[in-house]
């Protein structure tokens, strides 16, 4: 399905990423940044999402659309930590040798655990750079994954915690780092730009709340004037690639008239 697209592989600090081009366009091509959720891969000739047809489904509209899409392997499953934060910052500054590329007014797009980090990227490291915001079943509420402890021990250790720490240890541990209380700041200040948000969740994600991640950012952004949008899956859990052509249309038309 992406085979007819031009693909570059990078390798940054022994962490591969790869870009993939769109056909008949020679400049100023817009950027799409992917950040990858649990058990992802990118390695030097392939990524999950370049290579399973049921993830290829959302890349192919954005493509088509005339973006280019680039991710890399960001650390792994990092659940945001700062680590992944470096690790796609440095990637992205690997994109500005490609010069065919516009790097103003990207789109930043986090899918599960990598919703966080694109998140905290885009009001972070790369906030000067981003339009865009795309969070597909995406983790953006660390205290709520603590509470919901299914998958406190996988978060708690990936940020180099003690997973024998009570829930309220560590919920104390991560306000700091919750992506919730940072825009609740972020917002407040107005050298902090806030991207055009899309939210894409299902309404009973069994993984990740629907109520308490991607409702709450959202009330956030437009309790305080920004644009920020809602598109719920009624009746749908935490995998939605069954619906892939759909949301990956949908995400190219959110990035094409922003």
């Amino acid at each position: 399905m992406l085979d007819k697209f031009e693909k570059i592989f990078i390798e940054t600090n022994n962490e591969w990423g790869y870009i993939i081009l769109p056909n008949d366009v020679d400049e100023n091509i817009p950027l799409v940044l992917h950040f990858h959720g649990n058990g992802g891969y990118v390695n030097e000739q392939g990524s999950d999402w370049i290579d399973e047809p049921r993830k290829q489904k959302f890349f192919l509209p954005v493509l088509e659309s005339g973006f280019a899409i680039a991710g890399c392997h960001a650390t792994g499953n990092h659940w945001g930590r700062q680590s992944a934060l470096d690790a796609n910052y440095k990637f992205f500054e690997e994109l500005k040798n490609i010069e065919k590329l516009n790097l103003n007014g990207i789109t930043t797009w986090g899918c599960g655990l990598g919703a966080s980090a694109a998140w905290l990227s885009t009001i972070n490291e790369l906030n000067d750079h981003v339009s865009n915001f795309i969070s597909q079943q995406g983790v953006l509420n660390y205290e709520s994954i603590i509470k919901h402890e299914k998958f406190k021990d996988d978060l708690v250790e990936s940020h180099g915690f003690d997973v024998n720490i009570s829930v309220n240890d560590a919920i104390d541990i991560f306000q700091k780092i919750n992506p919730i209380n940072i825009t609740e700041n972020a917002v407040k200040n107005k050298n902090t730009k806030i991207p055009n948000s899309l939210f894409i969740h299902g309404d009973s994600d069994e993984n990740v709340d629907f109520q308490e991640n991607p409702i709450m950012l959202h009330q956030i952004l437009d309790n305080n004037g920004f644009n920020s949008e809602i598109h719920a899956l009624s009746g749908v859990g935490h995998a939605t690639y069954e619906h892939g052509e759909a949301l990956g249309i949908l995400i190219a038309n959110f990035i094409s008239k922003s």
